[in-house]
């Protein structure tokens, strides 16, 4: 499955690849840019100093940031 798709199984229009997120549950935050969607309707996203992606819900605690360092969506734990 690709970005695209993801983008309209979730209901999420407004993420694009090298978008930055941040993933924040209990005291873990981590923050990375967006690499593209996977089979699991999933985002891949590469963490800061991580070799590889990760699979991320993307409205499980992942907080989205525009182009202009500002937060545009935020979804919780």
């Amino acid at each position: 499955m690709n970005l695209e798709s993801v983008k309209k199984q979730r209901g999420l229009p407004f993420i694009e690849k090298g978008m930055r997120v941040e993933l924040a549950y209990g005291s873990t935050k981590k923050q990375g840019v967006i690499k593209g969607g996977n089979l699991s309707g999933n985002i891949d996203v590469l963490f800061d100093g991580e070799k590889r992606p990760a699979n991320c819900h993307p409205t499980w605690a992942m907080k989205y940031y525009g182009k202009d360092g500002n937060v545009i969506a935020e979804y919780g734990e």
